[in-house]
């Protein structure tokens, strides 16, 4: 540790009798009063040791220990600009016997961002020191990185989120939903509404929505959140209907600070539970990260069982409770990312494998600088450098990028409104994370336009596996989960009492990050006349052979003939206008039919189902576009009437 250094230094400085100055005999006086500085320092009296040790060196002003002994209490003291005057003064005068001064001289100018001097500085100390200190060359290898980066800047241009959200008190560490509009914020407020100061400061969760207008001014999260206590370090979901926060020394804690959540039920926060055990020990939880799809929770802890001070950490979700609150556990440590320093302020993003994080220990350019690392499926990447100027020489930490990976957002103390102010820039390409989407929509009745809170998942139909579920809120019907990009999906909503409802995203190929899908989804209450489009039963161009891609909504379609077997049912074909009346009637009847057998062979009985072709006599959108096309081109569900059982 660099204190240490300054320690031994200065104990062995004052503990020579004129060995230090090799090439020349001390004048007796000047050595009397060098160990009078010894004793005063000794005794904690350090503006006398400084007067003393300045007296030497007008009487000698080539006694190389003064100038060193002056650069550790100066060191001490924080005074670095002082340090690093007697540090060159000393080794102006001899830097063979004291080659360590140059690695001391290099830590103050690669703090202060002098990084070139830095560098030749710490070159000296290798070719003169016989015995190497330990963190040299990691210094070193964070002086040349550093050097290299502020002659290769970033496009780096910060924008203040302006006054609605910012004022002269201190405002950071943003969270975003998905949809990117709404902005949840910390604001460390000083004053009363009279203006008078606070004995204790108070950290509070601000809100802000963004619309046409731009955002709206900040309002308190309010009650059952925000409490006379501090809440601090959030996150908030992708759908916005889950935060996850740093709260310290309550009564249902584990430790120092632990971390805590809240669920939004019915449009209102509910009461913040503690995530408990494997999460929280004894330790330092802090600075919670959610995945979009919600099976990860990072988050950073100084726990025992880490690589270094500050680890960053990950929780895996292993069930949602009856009611809905999730559950956490299988805590391990982010190995590939974590190292004998400090790491913290992790962000994944919504792709789930882009992992922003600061570290003070990776190469970079002083203090905390922010990284990222990417899991590519074996294991998360060795981190990258933000660059300058998104790191400098100062603490860098906090950032959040949105879903489309081009917008970041941090806070920062640059000009602005007072304190820290919350800002966005354009992240640079090669720094962004993949592509994301997502799906917004409102579940209701079709008939009365109740909002409805079915499941609704997500299903990776290249790997035949849920990819993510939720629950729409029962209050307003809404629900929101990411798609990311490369993958092709199927959304399936089911609910008793109506009909399942299917829907089909193919990201595999290009798409409008800036246009997510948007769903109005009207379930169908289950009675005659009742449709639903099989949107996942696909057919190759000009083909009624059904894909294997086809065989996930098709159980689903066996599995409510099977709970529901009084029902007739029309599996019903229709084309796009693409050909002559008589092919496309004739294709369409055919793709019915393929799923009519498919029924049969799996036990259905062929009393229950009539197989009927439309052609492209039944549009249900434009066929002068593509998309209009496609949506043309389905096979629909729908009921007929109830059977007597002794009909079938």
């Amino acid at each position: 540790m660099r204190h240490l250094f300054f320690i031994l230094f200065f104990v062995l400085c004052f503990s020579v009798s004129g060995n230090g100055q090799s090439q020349k005999e001390v004048n007796p006086r000047v050595q009397r009063e060098f160990n009078e500085a010894k004793q005063l320092f000794q005794q904690g009296k350090n503006n006398e040791a400084v007067d003393k040790l300045q007296h030497v060196l007008q009487m000698d002003n080539h006694f190389a220990m003064a100038h060193f002994a002056l650069a550790d209490i100066y060191h001490w003291e924080k005074k670095k600009d002082l340090e690093a005057a007697h540090l060159r003064a000393g080794l102006a005068v001899d830097s063979v016997d004291y080659p360590q001064g140059f690695y001391f001289l290099a830590m103050l100018e690669y703090q202060k961002g002098v990084y070139d001097t830095a560098v030749v500085n710490l070159k000296r100390y290798f070719r003169l020191s016989p015995k190497k200190e330990n963190g040299a060359r990691r210094l070193l290898k964070s002086a040349e990185f550093a050097s290299y980066a502020v002659q290769h800047p970033v496009p780096f241009h910060p924008e203040n989120l302006g006054p609605a959200i910012n004022t002269s008190e201190n405002e950071y560490w943003p969270s975003l939903n998905a949809e990117a509009n709404q902005l949840v914020f910390t604001r460390l407020i000083t004053v009363d509404s009279t203006g008078q100061s606070l004995r204790f400061p108070q950290e509070d969760f601000y809100s802000s929505h963004l619309d046409s207008a731009g955002w709206s001014v900040a309002e308190p999260l309010g009650k059952p959140v925000n409490t006379p206590d501090n809440e601090g370090a959030q996150c908030i979901s992708a759908n916005g209907d889950l935060l996850f926060f740093t709260a310290c020394n309550r009564e249902d804690g584990y430790g120092s600070c632990d971390i805590y959540f809240t669920v939004k039920r019915n449009g209102k926060w509910m009461k913040p539970l503690n995530l408990m055990s494997p999460v929280n020990t004894r330790g330092w939880e802090s600075q919670p990260s959610v995945s979009a799809d919600g099976r990860y929770l990072y988050f950073a802890s100084n726990r025992k069982g880490g690589k270094g001070k500050m680890d960053i950490w990950r929780a895996e979700r292993t069930s949602i409770t009856p009611s809905g609150l999730p559950v956490y556990g299988k805590v391990t440590n982010m190995e590939a990312i974590n190292t004998p320093g400090n790491e913290s302020s992790p962000f994944i993003h919504a792709d789930g494998k882009t992992l922003y994080f600061a570290s003070d220990y990776w190469p970079g350019l002083g203090g905390k600088d922010l990284f990222v690392s990417r899991n590519e499926g074996d294991g998360f990447s060795v981190p990258e450098n933000l660059g300058y100027p998104i790191n400098t020489n100062e603490d860098d930490d906090g950032l959040i990028v949105d879903v489309t990976g081009r917008n970041a957002y941090f806070a920062s103390n640059r000009e602005g409104y007072g304190g820290r102010d919350i800002f966005h820039f354009v992240l640079p390409e090669e720094l962004r994370p993949d592509a994301v989407s997502y799906v917004a929509g409102k579940v209701f009745d079709a008939k009365t336009s109740k909002p409805l809170a079915p499941v609704v998942q997500i299903i990776n139909l290249q790997s035949d596996s849920i990819y993510e579920q939720t629950r729409p809120d029962a209050f307003d019907g809404h629900f929101l989960l990411c798609l990311p990009a490369g993958k092709d999906y199927a959304l399936n909503v089911e609910t008793p009492g109506y009909l399942f409802y299917s829907e089909h995203f193919d990201l595999t190929k290009s798409y409008e990050k800036s246009k997510p899908f948007q769903l109005e989804i009207a379930l169908q209450p289950v009675k005659a006349g009742s449709v639903t489009a099989l949107r996942n039963v696909f057919f190759d161009t000009d083909s009624s052979a059904l894909k294997p891609e086809s065989f996930l909504q098709l159980k689903q379609v066996l599995a409510f003939m099977e709970k529901n077997p009084q029902w007739m049912v029309e599996i019903a074909g229709h084309t796009d206008n693409t050909g002559t009346d008589v092919h496309n009637l004739k294709l369409s009847k055919q793709r019915a039919q393929a799923v009519v057998s498919y029924l049969e062979e799996k036990g259905i009985s062929s009393q229950r189902l009539v197989a009927k072709g439309y052609g492209a006599t039944q549009p249900v959108a434009d066929n002068t576009t593509a998309d209009g096309r496609a949506r043309n081109r389905r096979t629909e569900f729908r009921l007929v009437k109830k059977l007597e059982i002794n009909q079938q």
